[in-house]
């Protein structure tokens, strides 16, 4: 049953990487159009700053999970292999549970926020005048399921003899898959 969520929540992340991914694409063209535009037609579109401040955000908040998952994250692994195996777990477990924790403040804050800013129908004080719903709500979506895959993760902590050497070997294998399919 676990491992049945599991897969369908790492399903999820992989499709709004995706997502943040054609943002990423999206914003590198308009930035381009407006590099461009600006330059050699003299039309300046200032709402494309904007748009670019608001993807990011989603970008960030939305891709993390699955960064998480894939165990390519920023962490000081040579610190982490030098340290026993029985002390790495307990380090792993420690960590996971501190990080849940702080996002699911993060996701208990920015989501009251939210509510605020939907419930007030706060405007964003910029040229593009949306409501503030929809740039913010990306954080406590992003931090609910960032909690989600450090749960997962506290999961493969306590369930896997070698949790690290898992997670290397699961971050090794799809960059080996990804060099495979490109030759």
């Amino acid at each position: 049953m676990i491992n049945r969520l599991v897969t369908g929540f790492e399903r999820l992340t992989a499709v709004l990487a995706i997502f943040s991914a054609i943002l990423v694409l999206a914003m590198s063209a308009w930035i381009t159009y407006d590099v461009l535009a600006r330059n050699f037609l003299g039309v300046g579109s200032p709402w494309f700053f904007d748009l670019s401040e608001y993807t990011l955000v989603w970008v960030t908040f939305l891709a993390a999970p699955w960064v998480l998952l894939q165990d390519r994250h920023v962490r000081i692994e040579l610190l982490v292999e030098v340290l026993p195996k029985s002390f790495q777990r307990n380090l792993g477990i420690v960590v996971s549970i501190l990080a849940f924790l702080t996002c699911v403040v993060l996701f208990w804050k920015t989501g009251a926020a939210a509510y605020k800013y939907w419930d007030t129908n706060v405007m964003m004080p910029r040229i593009w005048r949306i409501p503030r719903i929809w740039p913010y709500v990306a954080i406590p979506v992003g931090s609910g399921l960032l909690a989600i895959a450090f749960l997962v993760r506290l999961h493969r902590y306590v369930t896997s003899k070698d949790p690290e050497a898992d997670f290397r070997a699961n971050a090794m294998s799809d960059q080996v898959e990804q060099t495979e399919k490109q030759e």
